[in-house]
């Protein structure tokens, strides 16, 4: 039999084995490899524009390091330009669940972009993305343009996605052609994403079960770099308590 303290020892040396397993995923393109992406476009049906995308490597002309990933179409939202739809780029090396993901930015123009998480399909995901522009005028949820939003896909027609949370009035706009970075951290359903200039926006699901990460851009030409996904581990283990360690990713 185990003592009390030799319990304990276990426990501790269990919880860092499991959390040295899940290690930070660290993608910069210098490589030039895209094996792991998956670029998606909306349906035709659901677009103005319909693409498609042009996603690819190449050297930075937005003040970023080296070797970055650009998308250089101007495929934009629903037909009558309610929403703000256009293309994905999905990382499907690993799924996650709780985690940290930093990336450095740079756009070319003031029309949306921002991150995808819980990723399964176009109708099935959650999303954080901001504008600069006025646009879409007469959005589908009623918060038009410039804005910061979190928002849950929950369908491949109107109104599409589901306003968790929006930063409307005290927006501000971010720059354009300029090193940017943001810090998305989902945790147990909670979220924020936060913006070097510290605007941040905050929601919560309690829905959330975790999935496929990515990228998310509406008539937006941008250079990505420096992507960082760190898995995070919950539920501390207590003492002579049963060992339920959130894994930060799914294998």
């Amino acid at each position: 039999m185990l003592s009390h303290f030799s319990k304990i020892a276990v426990i501790c040396l269990a919880v860092m084995f499991i959390a040295g397993i899940a290690q930070a995923v660290v993608l910069d393109f210098e490589d030039e490899d895209m094996t792991d992406w998956e670029v998606i476009d909306e349906a035709p049906e659901n677009l103005g524009d319909q693409g498609p995308s042009i996603w690819e490597i190449r050297d930075s002309q937005l003040g970023l390091d080296g070797k970055v990933l650009f998308q250089g179409s101007n495929i934009w939202g629903s037909a009558p330009d309610t929403c703000l739809l256009g293309t994905f780029l999905i990382y499907r090396g690993e799924q996650f669940t709780n985690f940290q993901m930093d990336v450095d930015v740079a756009a070319a123009d003031n029309d949306g972009m921002g991150l995808v998480w819980a990723y399964a399909d176009t109708d099935e995901h959650y999303r954080a993305i901001m504008i600069n522009d006025v646009w879409p005028a007469g959005s589908v949820d009623g918060y038009d343009g410039p804005f910061m939003k979190i928002a849950k896909r929950i369908s491949n027609e109107e109104p599409w996605y589901e306003l968790l949370e929006v930063v409307k009035d005290d927006y501000i706009p971010y720059s354009e052609g300029e090193r940017l970075h943001w810090t998305l951290i989902v945790e147990d359903g909670n979220f924020t994403f936060t913006r070097e200039d510290g605007l941040s926006i905050s929601a919560q699901d309690n829905s959330y079960s975790g999935g496929f990460v990515g990228i998310q851009l509406y008539a937006q030409q941008a250079e990505f770099d420096n992507i960082t996904i760190e898995p995070l581990t919950t539920s501390p283990v207590q003492p002579d308590s049963k060992l339920t360690t959130t894994w930060g990713a799914i294998k």
